[in-house]
């Protein structure tokens, strides 16, 4: 546009010079120091418009010759970053892609065009980790630090993340341990720190870290009820261990009163307890818990403990057969309370009508301790031998499951990275 312009000024000054020309030839003289020059006023209109012209070219020519450094440094910066975003782009496709070695490939040549090649070399690290290939991830690692050493949580966090894919949470938390001490407000420092207490069972400091990641949204409120359950189930079990009574229930009583009303761990703790003789304070909770809510794995747990009034424990099972008739846990539960209670018919029959809606090993073993207490010991024998049946076919079918499970995700794998 602008040459255009240039063109219809000349044009039109052109036409304009020719039209005076034509009207009036009139001329030009210059005297300088007795020396002079005389010419027409056309011609030396038109010399000044050449001079003007060639004055500007060559001021523009001398300006672009001395900023042609810049542009020439300017262009290959704008060459590397067009480089440097495609092999980035290039590489975390190939990575989400399930191309691993595509991907290091990429992401490693970027690198070396990059303004910020921390991100190529963490990328890197990641692909070179899903190849198996460890040391080579520590090397990216070490280039990480090195080209950016400002960028210490990025790498920190990314270090301590691939740790823990890899199972390693002991190395990963002494990472994070340090990022902790040094910035102490970070929310994904946290979020990794709890994971990583998680993965080492770590319950007491799970807890110490849950507030701080509810308050901060860092995880659903769902996750975070799961994640409490399942620290308080840990702490259960550690203090079971320790065969110590007076350990498990001060565990048991510094638990927040309305988390001691849920199921999992009212299961957790009635399991533990059932290694002491005193199970009576179970009885209890597990009538509160099935009231709430229908629960097989509370109900058999309940025809396991032993409560202070054996009849009265029975009655309130036996509530629930008209409600759960097809409950095969319901009446193995009735059958033991029943054998507490030397109901030795009834036991059976409820024993039976267990056995008769879901066969189980637990079942059997029952009706074959029955038989052995009426002296009936070929009965008795007949039942060891059909629980052992059971739970050896039961056994096998987890883990035959398991394979199954195993086999449909490594298909699953196996087409994803087809497709892609």
């Amino acid at each position: 546009m602008r040459i255009l312009l240039l063109v219809l000024f000349a044009l039109l000054l052109a036409v304009g010079v020719g039209i005076l020309a034509s009207h009036d030839t009139g001329h030009v003289m210059i005297s300088v120091s007795g020396w002079s020059l005389q010419t027409s006023l056309v011609f030396f209109l038109a010399l000044l418009l050449v001079l003007f012209v060639a004055g500007y070219l060559a001021i523009r020519l001398l300006i672009r010759l001395v900023a042609a450094p810049e542009i020439w440094h300017r262009w290959r910066r704008q060459k590397k970053q067009q480089l440097s975003e495609k092999y980035l782009i290039g590489g975390l496709l190939a990575l989400i892609e399930e191309r691993a070695h595509d991907a290091e490939e990429a992401l490693v040549k970027g690198a070396r065009y990059s303004l910020s090649p921390v991100i190529h070399f963490l990328g890197a690290a990641r692909a070179a980790q899903r190849q198996g290939r460890i040391k080579q991830r520590d090397q990216y690692f070490e280039q990480a630090a090195g080209a950016g050493p400002e960028e210490k949580i990025t790498i920190g966090l990314t270090r301590a993340e691939l740790l823990l894919e890899q199972k390693q949470a002991d190395m990963a938390l002494a990472i994070l341990n340090g990022l902790y001490r040094e910035y102490p407000a970070h929310k994904q420092i946290r979020l990794l720190l709890l994971r990583a207490h998680v993965e080492v069972q770590a319950w007491q400091d799970v807890l110490v870290f849950l507030p701080a990641v509810e308050r901060a949204g860092l995880l659903p409120w769902e996750e975070i009820q799961a994640l409490k359950i399942k620290a308080y189930s840990g702490l259960l079990q550690n203090a079971g261990a320790t065969t110590s009574r007076t350990r498990l229930e001060e565990a048991w009583h510094e638990i927040p009163r309305k988390m001691r009303h849920t199921a999992p761990l009212i299961k957790v703790y009635t399991l533990e307890k059932l290694k002491f003789a005193d199970t009576g304070d179970c009885e209890k909770l597990l009538q509160q818990a099935l009231r709430h809510e229908w629960d097989s794995e509370l109900v058999n747990l309940y025809g396991l403990v032993e409560g202070r009034d054996a009849a009265r424990q029975l009655a309130f099972a036996e509530e629930f057969s008209t409600i759960h008739p097809e409950d095969a846990w319901l009446w193995l539960a009735l059958g033991r309370l029943c054998l507490r209670n030397s109901l030795w018919g009834k036991a059976q029959t409820y024993l039976t009508r267990s056995l008769d809606l879901k066969p189980l090993p637990e079942t059997c073993h029952e009706l074959a301790r029955f038989h052995e207490k009426q002296g009936d010991y070929s009965a008795a024998s007949g039942y060891y031998q059909q629980g052992l049946a059971l739970a050896t076919s039961i056994a096998r079918h987890e883990t035959v499951k398991l394979q199954e499970q195993v086999e449909q995700a490594e298909a699953m794998t196996a087409g994803a990275r087809q497709v892609y």
